[in-house]
C-alpha cells in the first residue's frame, strides 16, 4: 500500500518553489489521515475485508483516471510479460501484503505499524544490492540502515507485560514484518517492469489494481468468505469510511507521492519527506484513537525516520 505506485497522469512544472517537497510531506498525511480512518471503523470489520474494501474502492478510482486519460477504461499498452510482472506485483503487495498490514493495523495501531512498515525501505535497498539489480550503496546509506533498523528495535522492543494483550501484540510485529517482506519484494517486482520506458504509468497502475483486488476475491470465493466480507464493507458505517480514506491514502496519497518525485529537486529528500507519516501518527494516534505514547516510543520514531532520511540522502 505504501509502494510508490506509477504517476497517474502528466504534470507540468512545478507551479512554485519547493513544490515537490510539500507534495512529498502532504502524501505522508494522507497516508496516514487514512490509516486513522481505517482504525476508526467501529465496530471493527475484519482485516482481509478492510483491505478489500480498500482495494475495490481504489482500483475505481484508478479505472476513472486511466478511462479520463485515454479514453478507454482498459489498460492498452502493456506487452504480455509487463502484464504478468505488475499483476503479480499488485498480488504481492496489494493483496497479501495490505491484509497482513492491517491485521497488523488492527493488532498494534496505525502509529506502530507504520513504524515497523519503515523496514520496507531498508529491505528494499538491501535487496537492490543482489543481481540482477546489484546496486552499490554508499557508507551513509549503510549507516542510515543500522539507524533505521535500531529507532524500530527500540520502539516494539517493551516488556510484554505492560501491554494489555502481549500475545496480540506480538502478532502484530510478526504480521507486519512479514508484510514488509512481501511488500519488498512487490516493490522490485514494479521497478523491474519499470525498467521499460515504454510503459505506460497510468496503465501498470491499474493492473496492480486490478490483480491485488482479483486476489483477495479469488481467496475469498476459496474459502467461502466472500460473502462475509463483502457484507462488512457494505455496512453503512464502514462503506464510505473505507470510500473516504481509500481515495485519499491510495489515490491522493500515490499522486502526490509522485507528484513530490517529479517536481522535488532531490530524491532523497522527497522520498524521506514521502516516510514521515509514523511522526504525523504520533499526535493524529493521541488526537483520534486517544493512544498514548511514552518518550521512548517518540524518541524511537524519530531516530527510525532519521535513519530512513539519511539512506536516501547519501545516496
Amino acid at each position: 500500500m505504501l509502494d510508490a505506485l506509477p504517476l497517474l497522469l502528466p504534470l507540468a512544472g512545478a507551479p512554485f518553489p519547493w513544490a515537490g517537497e510539500v507534495a512529498a510531506a502532504l502524501s505522508a498525511l494522507f497516508w496516514g489521515s487514512a490509516h486513522i480512518v481505517f482504525a476508526r471503523i467501529h465496530p471493527p470489520i475484519s482485516a482481509v475485508a478492510l483491505n478489500l474494501g480498500k482495494n475495490v474502492f481504489a482500483a475505481v478510482f484508478f479505472i476513472a483516471a486511466l478511462w479520463i486519460h485515454t479514453g478507454s477504461p482498459i489498460p492498452q499498452g502493456l506487452d504480455t510479460e509487463a502484464l504478468v510482472i505488475f499483476a503479480a506485483s499488485g498480488f504481492l503487495g496489494l493483496a497479501v501484503c495490505d491484509t497482513l498490514l492491517m491485521r497488523s493495523l488492527l493488532d498494534l495501531g496505525p502509529q506502530r505499524m507504520t513504524l515497523l512498515f519503515l523496514t520496507v525501505p531498508v529491505l528494499v535497498s538491501l535487496a537492490a544490492t543482489l543481481p540482477p539489480l546489484s546496486e552499490s550503496q554508499p557508507l551513509g546509506a549503510w549507516a542510515g540502515m543500522l539507524v533505521c533498523i535500531g529507532g524500530i528495535g527500540m520502539a516494539i522492543r517493551r516488556r510484554t507485560e505492560d501491554e494489555a494483550d502481549p500475545a496480540r501484540f506480538r502478532r502484530g510485529v510478526r504480521t507486519g514484518l512479514l508484510a514488509a517482506l512481501f511488500q519488498t519484494v512487490a516493490i522490485l517486482l514494479a521497478r523491474h517492469g519499470l525498467a521499460n520506458e515504454d510503459a505506460p504509468l497510468l496503465d501498470s497502475a491499474v493492473v496492480r489494481m486490478a490483480a491485488g483486488t482479483i486476489g483477495v476475491m479469488v481467496f475469498g470465493l476459496f474459502t467461502r468468505r466472500l460473502a462475509r466480507w463483502s457484507a462488512e464493507v457494505r455496512r453503512p458505517d464502514a462503506f464510505w469510511m473505507l470510500a473516504a480514506a481509500s481515495f485519499v491514502g491510495t489515490f491522493l496519497g500515490i499522486y502526490a507521492n509522485q507528484v513530490g518525485l517529479k517536481w522535488s529537486a532531490h530524491a532523497g529528500v522527497a522520498t524521506t519527506l514521502n516516510s514521515l507519516m509514523p511522526i504525523y501518527l504520533l499526535p493524529l494516534s493521541v488526537l483520534f484513537l486517544r493512544e498514548r505514547f511514552g518518550a521512548r516510543e517518540i524518541i524511537a520514531t524519530f531516530v527510525a525516520v532519521g535513519g530512513v532520511a539519511l539512506m536516501f540522502l547519501a545516496s
